[in-house]
């Protein structure tokens, strides 16, 4: 049995889904073995809502979506934000949805595996870095990545997050706090949090 956070060998079972936000209709292809392929999750919208809402990303800028799955939170961030996302995710198949719903909804993205990733030197580093964490593969994955985004962002960059209470929303925010120096619950929705860190 393979996992949307791990490489995947299933069979293709391809499907369109649609997301309208601020007035424009976004496609995405989904396959079988990638996170939330009939909808959009609710804890991505409200990741995506919040963000928008609260950063002060400078136009033309680039972020970093974490574990971007077929691409929704950085390909409507990417659009609304007027900002190139570097699109980050471990499965292959997901891999190849994300680079062609970037295509497809006319967002220019650089869509990488978490290998080519860890190699990369940045050309500028991001004053934004957002993602909806693959709870499943474990606490040190999840703190793995709030470790990477303190390192990669620049000064007074911010780090997104969306998770549950239940998904150990609190201990999640002392590592924020305890990394960032600082952290803040920007929205509260359903059960969702999206916790914020500024780095100093």
């Amino acid at each position: 049995m393979s996992h949307y956070f791990t490489g995947d060998n299933t069979e293709h079972e391809y499907r369109e889904i649609k997301f309208n936000y601020k007035d424009r209709t976004y496609r995405f292809r989904t396959d079988r073995g990638v996170f939330s392929r009939d909808r959009i999750d609710y804890g991505s919208s409200v990741l995506i809502d919040a963000v928008i809402h609260d950063c002060d990303l400078p136009e033309g800028g680039v972020f970093i979506d974490m574990g971007a799955g077929y691409g929704a939170i950085g390909i409507v961030l990417g659009d609304t934000l007027e900002a190139k996302p570097i699109m980050v995710e471990v499965n292959s198949d997901a891999l190849v949805l994300c680079r062609e719903n970037a295509e497809h909804n006319g967002v220019e993205a650089e869509v990488v595996s978490r290998t080519e990733y860890g190699a990369m030197e940045l050309a500028e580093r991001p004053s934004l870095y957002v993602t909806n964490p693959p709870f499943r593969a474990g606490k040190p994955v999840v703190l793995e990545m709030i470790e990477d985004a303190h390192k990669k962002l620049v000064a007074e960059g911010a780090f997104y997050m969306v998770v549950q209470k239940k998904q150990g929303m609190p201990s999640y925010r002392k590592a924020v706090e305890k990394l960032f120096g600082n952290s803040e619950i920007v929205v509260k929705d359903k059960g969702y949090y999206v916790l914020k860190g500024v780095k100093v």
